[in-house]
């Protein structure tokens, strides 16, 4: 999916939430999904497709579902009225570790720290609006005793998801298991300092699939099927 594309799907998120705020507020909020992945188990595509099946399948939802990734860090930004060049500094990894060339913008701009306080911000308000699928960033921690949330984390063996980056971004084996080992450790770091959480721990997830035995359907299938399953009768 293109950058183009991705953006016009946030506009009518957010077209959608200002419409529905007209209405009277209905007691039971809409579902919402949180995706944790492994670097390489497909957790960014697959939540795409997880995106357009629920799009599919209720066409008539006042406010389509949308599935947030690089795109929440533009979200954030625009709620808080912040400049588009501190994208660069909302790495999914720990405020601690974060290049020293932040130092150009304090005193200016708002503190790391604020930065990730106002990304939880926007978090906790999309669970609570619903019809959304949050990839990364700490969602499952963020939407923990949301019932309306179900909380989804994709797992895979290290061969296999070497092969994925390999095909996805062109680099040689070597590369890959290097870039994984990096990624990986980033997100760890991220919720470890700021949710004092272990991002493996199974039980901070409602769902946890080894994304090694299923296509992309199945795993969307799935997903769609737990969703359904927290959904009151």
């Amino acid at each position: 999916m293109n950058e183009t594309s991705s953006f016009n799907e946030c506009c009518s998120y957010v077209a959608a939430l200002v419409q529905e705020k007209t209405h009277p507020e209905v007691e039971q909020p809409h579902p919402a999904i949180t995706i944790s992945r492994q670097t390489g188990a497909r957790g960014r595509s697959i939540g795409k497709k997880i995106q357009d099946a629920l799009r599919e399948g209720s066409p008539q939802d006042p406010i389509p579902w949308t599935c947030f990734d690089e795109d929440l860090v533009e979200k954030v930004l625009n709620d808080h009225d912040l400049p588009a060049s501190l994208a660069k500094f909302m790495p999914e990894d720990s405020v601690s570790e974060i290049d020293s060339t932040i130092n150009e913008i304090l005193g200016r701009h708002p503190s790391l720290w604020t930065l990730f306080e106002q990304t939880v911000e926007s978090m906790v308000h999309l669970c609570h609006m619903g019809n959304c699928i949050l990839v990364g960033r700490g969602g499952n921690k963020i939407a923990e005793g949301l019932s309306n949330v179900t909380r989804v984390r994709f797992v895979g063996s290290l061969s296999q998801r070497i092969k994925q980056v390999v095909s996805i971004h062109g680099m040689s084996n070597k590369e890959a298991k290097y870039f994984i080992k990096q990624e990986d450790r980033a997100r760890q770091r991220y919720m470890k300092n700021h949710f004092d959480s272990d991002v493996e721990n199974p039980f901070d997830y409602d769902l946890v699939i080894n994304t090694d035995h299923y296509s992309d359907q199945a795993v969307v299938q799935i997903v769609l099927s737990a969703v359904a399953a927290k959904q009151p009768g």
